[in-house]
């Protein structure tokens, strides 16, 4: 599952993991035990050991140990993450050692239903306080610049592109079905 935050990546992949049957795991779940127990990040981008930037990419390296070991063992996972064309090299690098085709789920949305979930994320305190959403709510424009990710990465994969701006559960079931086709 690739896309920025708030694109439903989160939501549509559980679903997704749970119909497969496979294990689940996600940046922010990666970070949130971070957070725990190393401190949360007081802003994103600082020089300090605790910067959003630093945690956001440990935590993405954790995630590429994590598939790494997944893809060896040829067990079948869900990654939820942020990823960027500037992960390929390194997630190239895994998939072409075990020989491996993955599936991308890309997640978009339109843009002001982008920032009202932003704001609601923020205002409702939905997720763990580490996130910075009320940051990221005042940074929108900045943030989905950086993250604004709307096709695939360039890996040889099977890809899948959803726009969650309005997503139904026909459009799941409509998404699973074009997955077993492969």
């Amino acid at each position: 599952m690739i896309g920025g935050p708030a694109t439903g990546k989160t939501t549509i992949g559980r679903r997704l993991a749970n119909y497969y049957k496979l294990t689940y795991i996600s940046k922010d779940g990666v970070k949130e035990p971070i957070f725990d127990h190393v401190g949360c990040p007081t802003s994103i981008e600082t020089d300090s050991p605790l910067s959003g930037v630093k945690m956001d990419a440990a935590a993405q390296a954790i995630l590429f140990y994590l598939i790494e070991a997944h893809v060896e063992a040829e067990t079948g996972c869900l990654i939820d993450s942020t990823f960027v064309e500037s992960h390929v090299p390194h997630l190239k690098n895994i998939f072409d050692r075990y020989n491996c085709k993955p599936i991308q789920v890309v997640c978009s949305a339109e843009k002001k239903i982008l920032k009202k979930r932003y704001q609601n994320r923020a205002n409702k305190n939905l997720r763990h306080p580490g996130h910075l959403d009320h940051i990221l709510a005042d940074s929108f424009e900045e943030i989905n610049k950086m993250f604004n990710v709307n096709n695939p990465l360039s890996l040889d994969s099977h890809n899948f592109v959803i726009d969650t701006s309005k997503f139904k559960e026909e459009d799941f079931d409509s998404l699973i079905e074009s997955i077993n086709d492969i």
